[in-house]
């Protein structure tokens, strides 16, 4: 991460803000409190127990601060963090793929 980060500053000028587990087996508290106390702001993931994800949507809690229990008192791990509604697709409207048959999005009518 270090290395990566470092490469995106020298390269770009750009530190990242936010963290994203592409495909995790496991992501924990641990998790939140590492990438908030490397400076994170946001935390996103997709993959989760299907039973957590299902109260998750039925109680409008996919988006959360995250406090992880073991570092209560340290504001400096707590994290923003997002569950991805459609794992790695799209949501429905947005897919931009050749062989998706959606509608282009036109935000200038001119175009």
């Amino acid at each position: 991460m270090t290395i990566g980060h470092k490469w995106l500053k020298e390269t770009f000028g750009a530190i990242p803000t936010n963290a994203w587990h592409i495909d995790p087996f496991g992501h924990q508290a641990s998790s939140a409190s590492m990438f908030s106390r490397m400076g994170m702001q946001g935390f996103f993931f997709s993959r989760i127990d299907y039973q957590d994800k299902a109260k998750r949507l039925e109680n409008k809690q996919m988006e959360m601060i995250w406090r992880p229990p073991q570092y209560n008192s340290e504001p400096s791990t707590q994290i923003f963090t997002h569950v991805n509604y459609y794992h790695y697709s799209p949501p429905p409207g947005f897919c931009f793929d050749i062989r998706c048959t959606d509608e282009p999005i036109k935000d200038d009518p001119t175009l």
